[in-house]
């Protein structure tokens, strides 16, 4: 399947309105996206489109069985499936349009998170978080104008799970070395060169340029097709997700607002890389020890991500995010079950490391 990845300009998404002419549309969208809804609403119909609303009026929309039941029976009579959001809305959309068996695209409406090509969809299924494979959205639909609008918090969050590319990939490398994970090498490069061009242009994010803006997000969608080329989420996703996803799981146990994916990620990243700087400091001793350590030498210096985190709006403790103490304590003993792969997490526990790291990670980002 061809993606089209397209940015508006005067005409507005030529190469999608040319596509959808004449086809019935499904468009969720929820109380926050409602504007841009409306605005390419009136487009789809211009270009001939027949378009059905999913309306979702949450605040917070949790992508729960019920919701996903909604907009998979509006979505029976319809050829099309269009998310206008970022994650949960994308994720959904991916999801139905899946079940239904016909293609589905995003207007994205904020450089907030890196699945929006990406063969997973994340739901929540029995109070736990699951992810789905799907088909990949045929359109990414890209106005710069309102990505560069979006909530400040979220574009930090957008960052944070850029950041998160650091501790994954060398993730995938250690594993590599430990346990002979085979890596896929063009879609590890792919990535490794999107998060270096948006590290690259940081300084202009902070001013939110529209050039670094567009690196941001660039990297964000380049993240999910490295996904799809590898088959799974290895290329983006590792123990600094780990820990994202098992928070999560415990805010919406709790029945509490969940922060921002990209946020938890930001600072499960620097937890990663303490525990990679512990090991290599202490010279803990395991089967090619000396090849991780040689990967921690080309992880940048803790400080200066931090540094960037705070700079952007990041919170830099879990604690100012919600977190109690006792989950923060569960985490550092539990993230690495949250999924099959093998991490720093996993190596951690394996070597017997966990209560000795505990105070230490506590202390620094709680």
């Amino acid at each position: 399947m061809q993606m089209n990845v397209e940015y508006r300009h005067e005409s507005g998404f030529s190469a999608f309105f040319q596509k959808i002419n004449g086809k019935s549309v499904l468009l969720m969208y929820d109380v926050n996206t409602a504007p841009y809804a409306l605005d390419i609403k009136a487009e789809l119909q211009k270009n001939n489109a027949t378009v059905t609303d999913c309306y979702y009026q949450d605040e917070e929309l949790i992508p729960t069985e019920d919701k996903c039941e909604k907009a998979y029976a509006l979505a029976a009579q319809t050829d099309y499936v269009l998310a206008v959001g970022s994650g949960t809305l994308n994720d959904m959309a991916k999801s139905v349009s899946t079940r239904r068996e016909i293609p589905c695209g995003v207007l994205a409406t904020a450089a907030s998170m890196d699945g929006y090509c990406s063969k997973g969809a994340a739901l929540m299924r029995g109070g736990f978080k699951v992810t789905d494979e799907v088909h990949t959205p045929e359109d990414i639909l890209i106005d710069l104008e309102i990505v560069r609008n979006a909530p400040r918090l979220m574009t930090a969050a957008g960052f944070g799970d850029i950041v998160g590319k650091f501790t994954c990939l060398t993730d995938w490398e250690m594993a590599n070395i430990v346990k002979g994970e085979p890596i896929h090498e063009s879609s590890f490069a792919l990535m490794e060169q999107a998060r270096s061009a948006c590290m690259d242009a940081f300084d202009g994010l902070t001013r939110y340029e529209d050039d670094a803006v567009a690196k941001l997000i660039s990297a964000l969608v380049t993240a999910g097709l490295s996904m799809a080329e590898c088959g799974n989420s290895r290329p983006a996703s590792g123990s600094e997700h780990h820990i994202s996803h098992y928070l999560e799981m415990d805010f919406v146990r709790r029945g509490e607002r969940v922060p921002l994916h990209g946020l938890k990620v930001a600072i499960g990243t620097l937890v990663s890389m303490e525990i990679y700087h512990y090991i290599k400091n202490n010279r803990i001793s395991f089967d090619g020890a000396e090849r991780v350590y040689a990967l921690v030498d080309k992880l940048p210096p803790i400080d200066k991500v931090k540094a960037m985190l705070e700079k952007m709006g990041c919170p830099v403790r879990f604690s100012k995010l919600g977190v109690p103490r006792e989950t923060m304590e569960k985490t550092i003993e539990n993230a690495y079950t949250v999924r099959n792969r093998y991490t720093v997490l996993t190596l951690a526990h394996e070597l017997g490391l966990t209560e000795k790291l505990k105070p230490i990670l506590m202390e620094k980002y709680y």
